[in-house]
C-alpha cells in the first residue's frame, strides 16, 4: 500500500499539483476536487502490479481497486486506501483527516476573501483585452489558430503583468502534460475563477470562454471595474500605469481580430479600452496603496 501511495504522491508532485509538505493535509482533497478525468489519470499513472494474495486481501478491505490496462491488471489505491496510508505514514487519524477535508471544502467556497491566482489574473485580463465579453464573442479553443493566438496573448500579457508586480516574476506558462497547448493549460487550471468573480467568468464546457460583462449592448463598467480591482489588488505609486495601458491597448488592438468563430463589435473594443484607461488613470487610486 505504501509503495502505491508513494507512486501516487510522486505523480501528483511531478505534475505540480501538490507539494511534499502538503501531502498529509491536502492529498485527498486535491485529488477529489479534480475533474474525474484528471483524478482517474493520476490513479492510472500511479497504478502498479502487486502480489495476488495481497491484492485480494486489500481489495476485500476496500483499500485498492483493480485497473485494467492493455498489458494486464494493475492496482491503484482507493480514497479509503489513501487515508489509511496517510494514517500509517504520517500518524494523522482518520477523524483529523476528515475534519481537514471539511475545512478545505469550506475554504474552497469562501471565495469572497480569496485572491486570484496568477493564472486567473492572466486569463481575466486577457479576456478583457480580447473583448470576450459575451457568449457570441467567446474565445473558442477548438482550433489551432485560436490556441496559437491565445498563447501569444498570454505571453505578452503575462510579461506586462510581471513588469509591474501584479504577477510574480518567476511565473511562466507551462503545460501539464506532454504536447498540451500552453493556452489550454492555463484555461484548464482556473476552475475557481467563476466563484471568485461573481460568476462573470463563463466556461461553456465546449472549450469556450468569456466574461459576462455586457449590458444593453455596452460594457458594464461596474462589472469590468470589479474584475480589474481583483486583478490589480493594490496601487503602486512607483508604477507607470500609463505605460502599462499603452502595452495592454496594443495587445488588444493587434490580437482581438485574429480569433476565428466569434463575433466582436468594434464599439465594444473601444469601450473596453476607454474604461481601462479610466480605471488606470483614476479608479486604481482607490485601491490599497503599496507603501
Amino acid at each position: 500500500m505504501i509503495e502505491l501511495f508513494d507512486g501516487l504522491v510522486y505523480t501528483m508532485e511531478r505534475s505540480k499539483e501538490l507539494k511534499e509538505k502538503e501531502v498529509p493535509s491536502r492529498l485527498i482533497f486535491d485529488l477529489y476536487k479534480m475533474s474525474k478525468n484528471n483524478s482517474s489519470q493520476k490513479l492510472f499513472e500511479s497504478a502498479a502490479w502487486i502480489d495476488l494474495d495481497a491484492s485480494s486481501a486489500l481489495s476485500e478491505q476496500g483499500f485498492v481497486q483493480k485497473i485494467i490496462l492493455d498489458e494486464g491488471e494493475k492496482y491503484a489505491l482507493t480514497y479509503k486506501g489513501i487515508a489509511r496510508c496517510i494514517e500509517i505514514k504520517y500518524g494523522v487519524t482518520l477523524k483529523d483527516q476528515f475534519l481537514k477535508f471539511l475545512e478545505l471544502a469550506d475554504e474552497s467556497f469562501n471565495t469572497a476573501a480569496q485572491t486570484l491566482t496568477w493564472r486567473e489574473k492572466l486569463a481575466s485580463m486577457s479576456l478583457i483585452l480580447l473583448a470576450s465579453t459575451s457568449e457570441s464573442a467567446a474565445i473558442r479553443l477548438t482550433n489551432e489558430a485560436n490556441k496559437s493566438a491565445l498563447t501569444e496573448v498570454f505571453q505578452k500579457t503575462l510579461s506586462s503583468l510581471k513588469r509591474i508586480g501584479i504577477v510574480d516574476g518567476k511565473e511562466e506558462l507551462t503545460s501539464v502534460k506532454r504536447g498540451e497547448n500552453l493556452a489550454s493549460a492555463v484555461m484548464c487550471r482556473v476552475d475557481t475563477l467563476a466563484r471568485k468573480t461573481r460568476h462573470y467568468y463563463k466556461y461553456t464546457g465546449q472549450s469556450e470562454y468569456f466574461l459576462d460583462i455586457e449590458k444593453n449592448g455596452d460594457v458594464d463598467e461596474k462589472r469590468m471595474f470589479f474584475l480589474l480591482r481583483r486583478i490589480f489588488e493594490r496601487y503602486d505609486p512607483n508604477c507607470s500605469y500609463r505605460e502599462m495601458y499603452d502595452e495592454l491597448s496594443s495587445i488588444s488592438q493587434i490580437y482581438y481580430p485574429r480569433f476565428l468563430d466569434r463575433s466582436v463589435n468594434s464599439t465594444i473594443v473601444l469601450a473596453i479600452l476607454t474604461k481601462l484607461r479610466s480605471f488606470l488613470d483614476r479608479d486604481i487610486l482607490t485601491l490599497p496603496h503599496i507603501m
